[in-house]
């Protein structure tokens, strides 16, 4: 887990981000399963709640949990600072109920410390890239100028530097994991080492035109870069990592009772939870926690009609059992 200040950063002070500096308006998705998030966290059942958003982003299911509750109080994480000022800005009328924090997921435990709070009733995590992101020009479409795919663009290094510098291997294996074929996989990757050593500065265009010229046949749906742009964003946000942590802090920052739910939208991010759900009676013996659903939920068809972002979606919920603290 990243290192974080004694005193994480609240986001509450200095200007608010409500366009791109052009005077339009920031391209908001509409967040996925709301009704579900609310009936499995008992939004409007609990008297008071105590939420955390280990995702908050621009506010989506914030603002729906605090609209549900005139008692509800929520804690807000995000590793990219652009998207947590858009939702100051959505969740202002809240604020006397709303900590954000400029922070990752694992930081979840100093934020509560930060509050005052010690435990959580409910908690929910929703990775992954939003339209806000999409449209931010750092090289998480397609035809962006930069190549940068940071959530956080203080820290760590870019996409362009990682594509320069990541072992063949572990491209190859990364494209693989994402959804290429590994014939299509390791021609892609001989690409990209023959294109570096010539070029030094990498925009998004310059890798899509790339694996567009060796992707002749593709999904008509899909851009044929897709899978190869997830793949590099997982690599660079360390995703993966991000996600394992995340969910070990919020299962063991809920009372007992309490519920971490995870919005899964694609398969990396699923084979996370159900990997660290197989290893946690190993992991945490004293912390019994139990799957709510078996399954995982999908949204209804007519939520897939009115959001189709929100198709590939796959909601597990958790909760904590036992009389066992952190």
């Amino acid at each position: 887990m990243t290192a974080v200040p004694t005193t994480l950063p609240v986001i509450g002070e200095g200007s608010l981000v409500g366009d791109d500096g052009k005077g339009e308006k920031p391209r908001l998705h509409p967040p996925a399963m709301v009704e579900e998030v609310l009936a499995l966290l008992r939004v409007r059942e609990l008297p008071a709640p105590r939420c955390a958003d280990l995702t908050v982003g621009t506010g989506g299911h914030a603002l729906a949990i605090l609209s549900a509750n005139p008692q509800a109080q929520l804690i807000g994480l995000d590793r990219d600072p652009q998207s947590l000022e858009v939702a100051k800005k959505r969740l202002a009328p809240f604020s006397d109920r709303c900590h954000l924090f400029h922070a990752d997921m694992g930081s979840l435990r100093e934020c509560l410390k930060q509050v005052g709070w010690n435990e959580l009733d409910g908690c929910l995590i929703d990775p992954g890239l939003s339209l806000w992101q999409i449209d931010s020009g750092r090289g998480f479409s397609f035809f962006d100028s930069s190549l940068d795919m940071r959530y956080d663009p203080t820290k760590g290094p870019t996409a362009g530097q990682i594509l320069q510098q990541c072992s063949p291997h572990r491209l190859e294996e990364a494209f693989k994991e994402a959804g290429e074929t590994p014939a299509m996989a390791r021609r892609i990757t001989q690409a990209i080492v023959q294109e570096r050593r010539h070029r030094k500065v990498w925009t998004a265009r310059d890798l899509s035109d790339l694996i567009a010229s060796i992707k002749t046949r593709k999904p008509a749906h899909l851009h044929p870069a897709t899978f190869c742009f997830m793949a590099l964003r997982i690599l660079v946000n360390e995703e993966k990592e991000a996600l394992r942590n995340g969910l070990e802090t919020a299962l063991l920052s809920v009372r007992p009772g309490g519920r971490v739910l995870v919005l899964c939208y694609q398969s990396i991010e699923d084979r996370v939870v159900k990997g660290l759900m197989r290893d946690w009676s190993r992991l945490h013996p004293d912390v019994p926690i139990r799957a709510l659903i078996k399954k995982p939920l999908r949204p209804t068809a007519a939520e897939r009609l009115t959001n189709p972002r929100s198709r590939s979606a796959r909601l597990r919920a958790f909760e904590r059992s036992g009389e066992g603290g952190v």
